[in-house]
């Protein structure tokens, strides 16, 4: 049975986390039948973009990445109006998240809900990327819910060169480090912004050489960074701001530690997050809460319990655990396992072929 032609539409930049991804998962696909669309500018006049688009060169199947706009509304106007059917994945509950971190309120709340709803049941397949999250769509009463996981950045760029020049640049010879990557959006209804706990962690490590790396941007932070002065443990913080995708091999590999919290709730449940396989495929020992994808796949010296939406108690455990594995490094070399574990679980070709798996189940294959 033929191929069908493919069209993603891409959420963001053609530089963007989403945009590596949708190649990626394009990698085992027929590309003279694989076409991208990348939103530039704003959101209408992408969406008006995409449509004429779409219109001179019509696809057999759309892939949207995020349910998100214009993509997620367009899709759903191209299956109502001409019979185009459509994937869309998501990494997040994103209405309940927006709803429990008050990041998007006003009329922006129930529009969001109402577009989640309709283009995920309008899906032929709605693709997530953790396992709780099928379950919990599922539960909710979707049937056509397929895990195709995050996948990570090749490797081969992260020399032992490279990464002693970035050590040296950033200040970090000699330190123990404790890094976190991932975008800093300050929470208004939860009075947090992603990295919160690692700056509390090391204020009871100030007479450890410890080192906290923060990787990222956002309206966060600013916030952040005033935590820090406050805490009396800025001198004790990296910010490196955003950087090139390229680079997120090396920079993970002046990691001693790498964070992934999520908060104990629906969506921090639901979520694999892309940080994970990166961690993992950057050989890093990782401490992560207790919560979604990573309860799943990495062993136990690796976890920490999270309670709540916002547990005081954590950067606690985070600093007891910290220490414990500082002062025991040996305790680290578990990391060797990670690599193996991204390569079964996480790969682009392995992803991408369940996506050409997916696609040949579906009526246009």
């Amino acid at each position: 049975m033929n191929s069908p032609k493919i069209t993603f539409l891409v959420n963001s930049g053609p530089d963007s986390i989403e945009a590596v991804r949708a190649r990626g998962l394009a990698r085992r696909l027929p590309p003279e039948k694989t076409r991208f669309l990348f939103r530039n500018g704003s959101r209408l006049s992408t969406g008006f973009r995409w449509d004429a688009e779409l219109k001179r060169d019509r696809p057999d199947l759309l892939y949207v990445l995020n349910t998100a706009m214009p993509g997620a509304a367009l899709a759903v106007w191209w299956r109502r109006r001409h019979g185009i059917p459509y994937l869309i994945d998501t990494g997040d509950a994103i209405h309940e998240m927006a709803r429990r971190s008050g990041i998007q309120g006003g009329w922006r709340l129930p529009l969001l809900c109402l577009l989640e709803k309709i283009s995920h049941r309008d899906a032929a397949v709605v693709v997530v990327r953790g396992t709780r999250h099928r379950e919990h769509l599922v539960a909710s009463g979707l049937p056509r819910v397929t895990v195709i996981r995050d996948g990570y950045a090749a490797q081969a760029s992260a020399t032992p060169g490279s990464v002693e020049k970035l050590r040296r640049h950033l200040g970090l010879d000699g330190r123990f480090v404790v890094g976190v990557m991932g975008s800093l959006v300050f929470s208004p209804s939860l009075g947090i912004c992603y990295g919160w706990d690692l700056v509390l962690a090391l204020v009871e490590l100030k007479e450890l050489p410890v080192t906290g790396l923060i990787i990222g941007d956002g309206d966060g932070k600013s916030w952040l960074e005033a935590q820090a002065k406050a805490a009396g443990v800025a001198d004790r913080v990296v910010f490196s701001g955003r950087i090139p995708y390229a680079d997120v091999p090396t920079y993970l590999r002046l990691m001693d530690v790498a964070l992934s919290t999520q908060t104990n709730n629906l969506p921090g449940q639901v979520r694999t997050t892309g940080k994970l396989p990166e961690y993992m495929a950057a050989e890093r020992f990782i401490l992560a809460s207790r919560v979604g994808e990573a309860a799943l796949l990495l062993p136990e010296l690796m976890l920490l319990d999270y309670n709540g939406e916002v547990d005081d108690g954590y950067p606690g455990r985070l600093a007891k655990r910290v220490r414990l594995l500082q002062s025991q490094p040996e305790l680290l070399e578990v990391r060797r396992t990670m690599p193996p574990l991204a390569f079964r679980e996480c790969n682009y070709d392995l992803l991408s072929q369940k996506l050409v798996d997916l696609v040949r189940e579906l009526p246009t294959a």
